[in-house]
């Protein structure tokens, strides 16, 4: 599970597509041809994940466009972050690298 200094980034194995303003967003895992549809708040989480950004900020990011308290987002992206990383789509750099 990342700590808010983690600094997120797609794994090179990994590309993310917007689909547009409402329709969602894919990734596709380019070595094995998988193939992931997102939520809002995945599509959301992937757009702020830049590789510099730390896991603080990308939370204030993604809060900014949802309707919940910041506590609740942090440990529900954190989940989702998990699961990313465990399925090779994200790379976390503990402490800023």
């Amino acid at each position: 599970m990342p700590d808010e200094n983690t600094v997120l980034a797609l794994t090179p194995a990994a590309t993310f597509q917007p689909l547009g303003e409402q329709e969602g967003a894919v990734i596709l895992m380019v070595d094995s041809g998988q193939l992931y549809s997102c939520n809002d708040t995945t599509v959301a989480l992937l757009r702020a994940i830049d590789g510099t950004r730390d896991f603080g900020a990308v939370i204030d990011f993604v809060h900014a466009e949802f309707d919940v308290g910041r506590d609740v987002l942090a440990a529900d992206l954190r989940e989702v972050v998990a699961e990313l990383v465990r399925e090779g789509i994200l790379t976390a750099m503990p402490n800023g690298r």
